[in-house]
């Protein structure tokens, strides 16, 4: 166990997001509420959480900020995918609820649906929703709060209070590498949902070839621009599972690349960019499926353009 008064490593940042993760996956209903509260009430001190009271319920609140006028209500199905149109009755309906109750005691002017999506992203009737009610009833702010959101409260909390959430946290030195657990989770994402390649071919973009020209990149050439193509997925996952994933995965990516250029300098006769290149997507998925090689050679792609791995042209 960690010493609760010192900063967490990044492998145990890592495995205490991994137990977070699993927790949101898990839990629903008042399960998730309560997980909701508890990252909460720990996150700002002047969290106040609603308890139910017999038959009149919380009338539309589960917890508040009243300093700030901004309120919470949770919503965590089973099955977010089955409940799009039930999360957006929900949203305007518990607003009401809310406004009919608290607006005379404390004014509403931020109201945040929470809603355990699991990852998946808000639903375009939910935003409609929120934004609806925004406007009608002069609102600062109206969104979802989504598991990435609770997440990112998540990781500010001390090490004290992460532990008293997601359990013991291991030091370090009893850490596996997790199984590489969110390169896992992204790579099955990529193999779901690329796009097909347009009739019309892939679109030229100069930036993206000249560095591929510079990093002595000819057989994998092809490969990275059509990686590249489904950039778009990339950022689908990032956006639904926040930036520390965004970062440990480039960091990770990083690491690999400097290996692969490690092993390269080793050699009596310099590596081309392409050997540099096999050598990294070996050490992403050694011996993979196709469908999964493939989903690395767009995770490659993608820190590629974002100039995370191989070398930036010289101006």
């Amino acid at each position: 166990m960690p010493d609760t008064s010192e900063e967490l490593t990044i492998e145990q940042q890592v495995f205490a997001r991994v137990m977070f993760v699993n927790k949101v996956l898990s839990a629903n209903g008042q399960a998730f509420e309560n997980l909701f509260i508890q990252v909460m009430t720990r996150r700002d001190s002047r969290f106040r959480p609603v308890k139910p009271q017999g038959s009149i319920g919380d009338q539309g609140n589960d917890g508040f900020i009243p300093e700030e006028g901004r309120y919470f209500q949770v919503y965590a199905p089973e099955n977010p995918k089955e409940s799009i149109g039930k999360a957006a009755e929900k949203a305007r309906d518990d607003f009401g609820n809310l406004k009919a109750h608290w607006q005379s005691d404390t004014p509403i002017t931020d109201y945040r649906f929470v809603f355990n999506d699991k990852y998946q992203g808000a639903y375009p009737t939910v935003e409609h929703a929120l934004v609806n009610l925004k406007r009608e009833h002069e609102l600062q702010i109206a969104m979802p709060f989504l598991a990435k959101d609770l997440e990112a409260e998540f990781r500010e909390l001390p090490t004290l209070h992460k532990i008293d959430i997601v359990g013991v946290i291991p030091r370090p030195e009893f850490i596996e590498d997790i199984d590489y657990a969110a390169m896992t989770s992204i790579l099955q994402h990529l193999v779901d949902n690329q796009s097909p390649i347009p009739a019309q071919g892939l679109p030229q973009v100069p930036d993206f070839v000249r560095k591929i020209e510079f990093n002595d990149i000819n057989e994998a050439a092809t490969l990275l621009r059509i990686g590249n193509f489904q950039n778009a997925a990339v950022e689908e996952y990032f956006d639904r599972h926040g930036e520390f994933t965004r970062t440990d995965i480039r960091n990770r990516l990083a690491t690999a690349y400097g290996n692969a250029r490690q092993e390269s300098d080793t050699e009596e006769i310099s590596r081309t960019g392409d050997q540099v290149f096999f050598e990294l997507l070996n050490q992403i998925v050694p011996n993979p499926a196709k469908q999964v090689q493939d989903a690395a050679i767009v995770l490659i792609a993608y820190f590629f353009e974002k100039c995370d791995v191989f070398e930036e042209p010289d101006e």
